[in-house]
């Protein structure tokens, strides 16, 4: 009892601080609507208002008035949290042996205060997010504003994952030491917590296809970024080389990317885009398993390994690769991730044939994962030369000797591809993607030039704002946790920096390149999938420790609670929102497009040559020829306006939402060429414009 009546004070103190700051905290976000936008779409903050017993003024057009007291945000946290604290401890207190206190009343006192402890005390983070908003709001600087916009929800969900992973704590679940967590199922090959994990994996790639197939029935999927690889392997087949009809040449004048070949087999059974979709799913899916492998032999711990392997499920981060907030729904980056996952397990485990497999068929993803697999490669002989005296003396040379190979074959790999493959099959042109770092330079020796003349440019890119946002969105989601094991992040220090200096909203010519007024590119699109291997390799050698399982179950909670407010899939509020474009009414509900464009379909000669607008042209790959219909000048048709000459049709979505042709007296070649082409009758109420080129008769 005296052991109660000292901790009474500072457990009272801690929960009404901590009350005070997070209901602070709190009510700012959900009164500010540059902050509450940032967190979720306005019908779902609408309701969380009126959870909070707000209310909503919307008597003006345009305008979103929210009325809502501090002090009924303060009795919604106290009165949970003493609920909480009440319901835990008389659980706590009934199943557990305390010999401070004997009796039931005794054991809950002592759990009451725990539990109160462990839940508010990470309420009192909020104290730092409230200095630097009332910061950046006297001073005005939109810069940091931005960044809070973008952070305040991962820095709400990291709370939140505190407080609900120390009241798992307070139960004994995350006290068990990875030695006795694993005592008498060692031996056993398929735990159940392994099971769990893969049915798990199985539950998220069927959405993950489901999501998939339904954006592909709603005519939703570009074709430039995502179906041009089908169409690589279907012109494979016919003859017509690894190519897309998008440009002329081959795509190695893109990148070394080739992994997509793999699927040839399978593409000659079910020849459709929705294979490539569904492999890409299971890729992802299947990272699980060496996830779990590498976890366990960190922790020793299946439990630890399974939260570990669960958070990779609700990665947020993860699902743009697969769901991009663009509906760039594809990229062969997907596949390459379950090679790396496996070349790092099979590099620990000294199976090094396996991982010198695994990691050449990665570096087939595409070319900047070199820099990853050279990467990797320094922190394994890092690793390997701390441990050398646990080793035999050959074994550990002749590791060595392997990881410094693979360092080696790698960076010879990207210098080869970007400086001699990619350039010849360009016509000796840079590789693409140099205009992406902006004022920097537009081919990579212009990069290295100006890293060396005015490196301040650089230093200013790298350390920005921006960069701390790209460092929080990586780390957070699993719980800050590779930030434990940083000698296991040098294995992508070089992809992280290259993609900091990606200016992707600085083409036309802006100079404040470090600012995040725009989307950033990371995590919204695909550029940091190499990274994530990394990340959670780093993460599973963080559990190497006495509480792995709390910390891996933080990484879980985490990655769960961020997704609610950064995922597009079912996980996040988005997904359920009427309002917003990303909606599952909106996306995944295939709408009179998809219905309508069948017709269409039916009436195209499978051997026409056919131009059409972007949404269209993925369903058009297997006709003889399939053109891009855009202002886009394309090699093609030699940088001109239009069509190239052999085209028979031209089909125009005029519904989707980057149509720019709306009517039939837009269209270019009805204006300029109208002696060329013919409308052809359709029923589509509008929806798409079909033109045909009039067969030239001879005098």
């Amino acid at each position: 009892m005296i052991q109660s009546r000292s901790r009474a004070l500072p457990t009272t103190l801690t929960a009404i601080g901590g009350c005070v700051l997070i209901s602070s905290m709190a009510w700012i976000v959900l009164t500010e609507t540059q902050l509450s936008d940032g967190f979720w779409p306005r019908d779902i903050g609408q309701s969380v208002v009126l959870a909070f017993g707000g209310s909503l003024d919307v008597r003006f057009v345009g305008e979103r008035r929210i009325e809502l007291s501090w002090l009924s945000v303060f009795l919604r946290f106290a009165a949970g949290l003493v609920f909480a604290a009440t319901a835990f401890s008389a659980w706590n207190a009934r199943r557990s042996v305390n010999p401070a206190a004997s009796s039931y009343t005794g054991r809950f006192k002592i759990a009451f205060l725990s539990v109160v402890t462990e839940i508010s005390r990470p309420w009192l983070l909020s104290a730092a997010w409230l200095v630097v908003w009332f910061a950046g709001t006297s001073i005005t600087n939109p810069e940091l504003l931005n960044f809070l916009q973008l952070t305040t929800p991962l820095l709400a969900a990291f709370i939140g994952a505190l407080s609900v992973n120390g009241l798992c704590n307070t139960i004994g679940s995350g006290r068990v030491s990875p030695v006795t967590d694993q005592s008498g199922r060692a031996r056993n090959l398929w735990p159940r917590e392994l099971i769990f994990l893969i049915f798990a994996a199985i539950c998220w790639e069927a959405i993950s296809f489901w999501m998939n197939e339904r954006l592909y029935a709603g005519l939703l999927v570009p074709h430039g970024d995502s179906a041009m690889y089908e169409e690589h392997l279907w012109n494979v087949w016919h003859g017509k080389g690894f190519r897309s009809y998008l440009d002329q040449g081959l795509f190695l004048g893109e990148h070394i990317q080739v992994i997509h070949l793999l699927l040839l087999p399978l593409h000659r059974i079910w020849p459709s885009y929705l294979l490539m979709e569904f492999v890409a799913s299971c890729s992802m899916a299947v990272c699980v398993v060496p996830i779990y492998s590498i976890a366990l032999r960190y922790s020793g711990s299946p439990r630890a390994a399974m939260w570990l392997g669960l958070a990779w499920l609700l990665f947020f981060p993860m699902h743009f690769l697969d769901i991009a907030i663009d509906l760039k729904t594809l990229r062969p980056s997907c596949y390459g991730l379950p090679f790396l996952f496996w070349g790092i397990d099979f590099a620990e485990r000294r199976r090094l044939m396996p991982s010198s497999l695994c990691f050449l068929i990665a570096l087939t993803t595409q070319e900047d994962f070199a820099l990853v697999v050279g990467s990797i490669g320094a922190v394994l002989f890092l690793i390997a030369y701390q441990n050398s005296e646990a080793l035999p003396e050959q074994d550990a040379k002749r590791f060595t000797r392997w990881s410094v190979g693979l360092v080696l074959f790698a960076v010879a790999w990207v210098l080869l591809a970007v400086l001699v493959v990619i350039p010849a099959f360009r016509g000796g042109d840079a590789v693409h993607y140099s205009r992406y770092f902006g004022d920097l330079g537009n081919s990579p020796g212009d990069l290295i030039r100006t890293a060396l003349r005015t490196p301040g440019k650089v230093l200013s890119q790298l350390f920005s704002l921006r960069t701390l946002f790209y460092l929080i969105v990586l780390t957070l989601p699993i719980g800050l946790s590779p930030l434990r094991r940083p000698v296991y992040l040098i294995g992508g220090a070089a992809t992280f920096c290259m993609l900091s200096l990606i200016q992707l909203g600085n083409s036309s010519g802006a100079t404040d390149v470090s600012t995040l007024s725009e989307i950033p590119p990371i995590p919204f699109h695909h550029f940091h999938a190499p990274l994530l291997p990394v990340l959670f390799w780093a993460a599973a050698a963080s559990l190497r420790s006495k509480n792995a399982v709390s910390v891996a179950r933080l990484a879980f909670l985490c990655a769960a609670f961020t997704a609610v407010t950064g995922s597009l899939m079912p996980f996040g509020t988005t997904f359920w929102s009427h309002d917003s474009p990303f909606g599952w009414r909106r996306l995944y509900v295939p709408g009179e497009r998809g219905e309508e464009f069948r017709k269409i379909l039916a009436t195209l000669p499978i051997n026409a040559r056919i131009a059409s607008t972007d949404f269209v042209h993925a369903r058009l790959t297997h006709f003889e020829r399939s053109y891009d219909y855009s202002g886009y000048l394309r090699a093609v048709n030699d940088y001109q306006p239009g069509v190239p000459a052999d085209t028979d049709y031209i089909v125009i979505d005029t519904g989707h939402r980057y149509s720019e042709i709306r009517t039939i007296d837009q269209v270019r070649e009805l204006q300029e060429e109208p002696e060329r082409w013919e409308i052809v009758p359709n029923d589509s109420h509008g929806l798409f414009i079909v033109l045909k080129r009039k067969t030239v008769t001879k005098p």
